[in-house]
């Protein structure tokens, strides 16, 4: 958990749980080798959860997330009933919020429970659990989904009690619909290079840097040395023990409070958001087009959950 944690704010957070991103895309050139955008006011924030960064409105968000796979469950399980199989697919997982520990550990009172561990030991388990695959006949009928591997059975094999089986199977079905007249079920690989992009130029500029310097003074006079926020969260240390060690809880207050001295998490946001703010206007039209591909999908979701 805690290298997903190391990784979450470097990666593109916000792929639905459909399928991974749509055809590779040539990468621009670096925001960061421009000059620094300009940043307007510096909010004091001992958090980021609630915030909100440019790019959010052109991802899927998690309550979008969750109404797509609902709506995709039932017409799964739609499908396969017309089948003669009583099917109902294993919870899928909703994508977390964007600003969810964005900017690393800031909850104090996290820090002193679990340290840098995040979620419990029941939790984790449960997360690294592996469904059991269905039966073979069943998943012949169940498929892998649009863009999943073609089937090598001849046309004569591709029905099932005398009904044909769709292209991709059920979930290939259930996936056509949501998408029908233009719908995508995962963020554009724009906005997610957008996303990681900026978070990756934030960290790399001189105001964010000198923020961490003046968290890192913080910490040595608690007695912790670090370099930044990174540093500490992937501290090898950690990844040793199940749950939070005594040196692992004293670092992580620390951290936590070091943050909100000198206005880390503040400074942060307000730097990402400006390197946000000039990509998206950027390529406004390409996220636009993002944006109303996510309403298709939304209002497909809508449509097939009123459907008798």
């Amino acid at each position: 958990m805690i290298a997903a944690l190391v990784a979450l704010g470097v990666a593109a957070t916000g792929c639905a749980a459909s399928g991974p991103a749509a055809g590779p895309v040539s990468a621009p050139a670096s925001a960061a080798a421009a000059a620094p955008p300009a940043v307007d006011a510096v909010p004091v924030l001992a958090t980021a959860d609630g915030q909100t960064l440019p790019l959010a409105k052109y991802l899927i968000s998690p309550d979008e997330d969750r109404r797509i796979e609902a709506a995709r469950t039932a017409l799964i399980g739609s499908c396969m009933k017309r089948f003669g199989f009583d099917y109902a697919p294993a919870a899928v997982g909703t994508k977390p919020d964007l600003m969810t520990r964005r900017y690393y550990l800031t909850d104090a009172a996290s820090a002193a429970a679990h340290g840098y561990h995040w979620g419990t030991q029941a939790d984790r388990k449960q997360q690294s659990a592996t469904p059991q695959p269905p039966a073979p006949e069943m998943q012949a009928v169940l498929g892998h989904g649009r863009g999943g591997p073609a089937s090598s059975a001849a046309p004569a094999e591709r029905t099932h009690n005398g009904i044909a089986i769709p292209p991709g199977g059920c979930l290939g079905e259930a996936d056509d619909t949501l998408t029908r007249g233009g719908g995508i079920l995962q963020d554009d690989a724009r906005a997610l290079e957008i996303n990681g992009q900026g978070f990756a130029d934030s960290m790399a500029d001189g105001r964010v840097r000198a923020a961490f310097a003046a968290w890192s003074r913080c910490m040595r006079e608690k007695g912790q040395t670090y370099a930044s926020p990174v540093d500490a969260v992937s501290d090898e240390r950690w990844f040793s023990s199940p749950t939070a060690t005594a040196p692992e809880i004293a670092a992580a207050t620390a951290d936590v409070d070091c943050k909100q001295r000198n206005n880390v998490v503040g400074i942060w946001f307000a730097v990402e958001t400006a390197y946000q703010d000039r990509a998206v206007r950027a390529d406004s039209k390409r996220l636009e087009q993002a944006r109303k591909a996510v309403d298709v999908t939304l209002a497909n979701a809508a449509a097939a959950a009123v459907a008798p």
